[in-house]
């Protein structure tokens, strides 16, 4: 499975220095992970240099560093180490990893991934590039309401309806609804994928767009519906999130 991972450092512990009437800055990253048994899975080890016309507005927000693993079913440890090349300063975050085995579970769905930013990508085997524009992991949960919110996921080896012949058949059903103290407050339309749209991971690919000026600032609990029609299955996942 792909694990994606997103490393986020305040601009503000960022020192730039100013060369060629812009202000620049590098970070180097080393991202490791191991089992249980403290073998080494996958490595990540890279720079990040920084150029802008200002590093004031930088400063303000954060700087965000997407990668990512291949990793088969297990617990592990993740740990990323960051290095400010400037003045030397360094910082490191570890976390626990599991990665289920969906062979047992009803509907094989990934985790859901929520954005509020796409960029252009061109990395191969990233199921969050799709047509050349790459979906950015919003890792905070913090959303603005002049914003829109992007839901990403994927249902994995959904059943073929009966009555159909083709080969990527299937009928599932989604949307999202979003609650405030147990108490509805929005739900979108309902999205039905008639076929699988990713073929080489055997999946049906789910991407909602959720303009956010229709809900009100606040915390949210967000319940994502997922029903396999031709299998009778169905998966409700949910996570928070704030608008502000």
């Amino acid at each position: 499975y792909f694990v994606p991972v997103s490393v986020v450092v305040p601009g503000s512990q960022i020192p730039f220095i100013r060369e060629n009437q812009q202000d620049r800055a590098t970070l180097d990253l080393i991202g490791l992970v191991r089992d249980e048994a403290k073998r080494p899975f996958g490595s990540i080890r890279d720079t990040v240099k920084l150029s802008v016309n200002t590093s004031q507005e930088v400063q303000r927000k954060n700087v965000q560093y997407d990668g990512g693993f291949l990793l088969p079913p297990g617990k592990y440890v993740l740990k990323y180490v960051v290095r400010e090349n400037q003045t030397g300063r360094t910082g490191s975050f570890e976390t626990d990893i599991v990665v289920p085995d969906l062979k047992s579970a009803p509907v094989k769905m990934s985790s859901v991934i929520v954005s509020n930013q796409k960029q252009p990508g061109r990395q191969k085997n990233n199921p969050l590039v799709r047509e050349g524009t790459e979906i950015v992991p919003n890792v905070t949960h913090v959303f603005s309401s002049n914003q829109h919110l992007f839901f990403y996921y994927e249902v994995y080896d959904p059943a073929k309806p009966a009555e159909s012949s083709e080969k990527f058949s299937a009928r599932i059903l989604t949307n999202v609804a979003f609650y405030r103290r147990d108490v509805k407050a929005y739900e979108t339309a309902l999205v039905e994928a008639d076929q699988i749209n990713v073929p080489e991971r055997k999946a049906a690919g789910f991407e909602l767009d959720v303009p956010l000026s229709n809900l009100k600032p606040g915390f949210y609990t967000c319940q994502i519906n997922v029903i396999d029609d031709a299998a009778g299955k169905f998966a409700f996942p949910r996570l928070a999130l704030f608008i502000r």
